[in-house]
């Protein structure tokens, strides 16, 4: 039985009927003209991860469910609904980053993590979190840092429960995007996240 409820959130917008359903968030071209489009890889990570908790019985939730890209707000509103009515909520947000005009390939690369800078469950989450993504893929670490003015993240802000946003490489970054291209490095990051959330299940926050 699971110590916690898993609030999983995989960032924007997924492809309906071949349309992008968020604005930017994606890759500049590749010389093919393939285009990474960031929600589709993030609700692969979540989805994969979802099935490792379901392997293992713990309770996991997609907040998102859905292809459309569901406004801040109202995700935030459905974890903190879920965390009232089952208590012991922690909320983990998925995503790709990105760095400058997002018109072409740049240096910045790697994964990183963020909590809340007054949560210390918050940084505990980030601390693991960051030690698996580094042990278990390929992405130069970025270790962790606490939302603050130059990364405000709203999930982080809103949410009443401990919570971790992840950014799992660069869309604009050439070798970054090319591995996030890659199915089996989307799984490694899945399984990354599940390592973290295994840990916490077994040690606790």
């Amino acid at each position: 039985m699971s110590k916690y409820t898993w609030l999983l959130d995989p960032g924007h917008g997924g492809i309906i009927d071949g349309v992008y359903q968020t604005a930017g968030k994606r890759s500049p071209a590749f010389p093919d003209g393939t285009v990474l489009y960031e929600g589709d890889c993030n609700r692969e990570v979540v989805n994969q991860i979802l099935k490792f908790c379901q392997s293992q019985k713990i309770e996991a939730v997609d907040i998102v469910d859905s292809l459309k890209d569901v406004p801040l707000r109202e995700r935030v509103g459905r974890a903190n609904e879920l965390h009232r009515e089952k208590k012991n909520c922690i909320y983990v947000s998925v995503h790709c980053n990105a760095f400058g005009n997002g018109k072409d390939f740049n240096s910045a690369r790697g994964t990183c993590s963020f909590h809340h800078y007054q949560s210390d469950n918050g940084k505990r989450l980030a601390q693991s979190l960051q030690k698996w993504l580094d042990d278990l893929t390929p992405f130069r670490g970025r270790g962790i840092r606490a939302n603050d003015a130059w990364a405000n993240f709203y999930v982080l802000r809103k949410t009443h429960m401990p919570a971790v946003l992840s950014e799992n490489g660069f869309m604009t970054n050439f070798d970054d995007a090319t591995m996030l291209l890659d199915p089996h490095i989307r799984r490694q990051i899945a399984w990354a996240h599940f390592a973290m959330i295994q840990e916490i299940e077994e040690n606790g926050l």
